[in-house]
């Protein structure tokens, strides 16, 4: 079940308005329509295919760098591309997308919540998420020799070398998760205080989702959070997400426990007409045993700009 609602009590409240609308004064009740998880799930896709870029290389010009329009390279060796196990030649299409602030993972459902190696769920700390990917005539292709990202780390602020890498996969609820890389080369491309520009690089064995993370440090104890949503309102057709205050480059789903002391923001979002609607609880200090209720009166509805900047906003 999606964001482990049934399992860390996020349950459902009901929130009907009552109103006299006759001269009889006959009760109504007015029950507001409710998205389908098929229109919320539309709304999320067509934000990620706003991030996505694509490019054009030709097999016979040897290794190609690709450049994003945030400054990232992708360098691919397209001989060493494969369709169906077989060689490619002529034009390939590569997709890119690339996310570096909480708004744009809101919105895409992308966020940074990693899988531990106990199963247990953690936050990561992103120094940039990218989905890289090579097609042709719409087949997917696979690489046979990877290839290599090289990551500004000024896009997420000052180059930190607690980074790693991550690699991404989509759940059967289409929700994206983390797992440490493991072996992957990764590397800071300039040393602590040196002039040159610092970079995260990596090679990358096979096209999907890749991440620059680390784990986020929380000191304990530890509280789970509950959630009261509004009635109609479940796991298919709205997310529950929890960002840090001073960390704008991650935003995980509410999974598990935090910290009690924890300086967030739990933000609830769904669509409405075609548009995003959520709103969001400032906590200056997350109590132990925190709950929290969700009213339609406070939901704010946003165009996809509008939502990644109130998001963004955010301390």
């Amino acid at each position: 079940m999606r964001k482990n609602i049934a399992k860390f009590g996020l349950f459902v409240l009901a929130i009907i308005g009552i109103y006299s609308c006759s001269d009889d004064d006959t009760k109504v009740e007015t029950i507001e329509k409710k998205p389908t998880a098929t229109e919320f799930k539309a709304l999320e896709t067509a934000a990620l295919e706003n991030l996505t870029q694509h490019f054009t290389i030709n097999v016979s010009n040897g290794t190609t760098t690709i450049n994003t329009e945030k400054g990232v390279s992708i360098t691919i060796d397209p001989t060493c591309l494969t369709k169906n196990g077989n060689p490619v030649s002529g034009i390939v299409d590569v997709t890119v997308i690339e996310i570096f602030n909480r708004g744009n993972m809101l919105v895409a459902n992308k966020p940074t919540t990693a899988t531990a190696g106990t199963g247990e769920k953690k936050l990561l700390i992103s120094g940039g998420e990218f989905y890289v990917n090579a097609s042709q005539n719409d087949a997917r292709l696979e690489t046979t020799c990877g290839y290599q990202i090289k990551v500004p780390a000024a896009l997420s602020g000052e180059a930190d070398y607690d980074m790693e890498p991550f690699l991404g996969s989509i759940d059967s609820n289409g929700e994206l998760f983390w797992a440490a890389g493991g072996g992957m080369e990764f590397w800071v491309s300039a040393g602590p205080n040196q002039p040159v520009p610092a970079y995260y690089s990596s090679f990358v064995s096979n096209f999907g989702w890749f991440n620059c993370d680390k784990f986020a440090n929380f000191p304990g104890p530890f509280t789970a959070i509950s959630v009261l949503l509004p009635q109609g309102y479940n796991n298919d057709n709205s997310n529950v997400f929890i960002a840090l205050n001073g960390e704008p480059n991650t935003l995980g789903y509410l999974y598990e426990q935090f910290p009690i002391g924890l300086n967030c923001h739990i933000i609830f979002v769904t669509e409405a007409d075609g548009m995003f609607r959520y709103a969001i609880k400032s906590i200056a200090s997350l109590p132990n045993n925190a709950s929290y209720i969700f009213d339609v009166s406070e939901l704010v509805t946003g165009t996809e700009a509008q939502t990644i900047a109130a998001i963004n906003a955010l301390p």
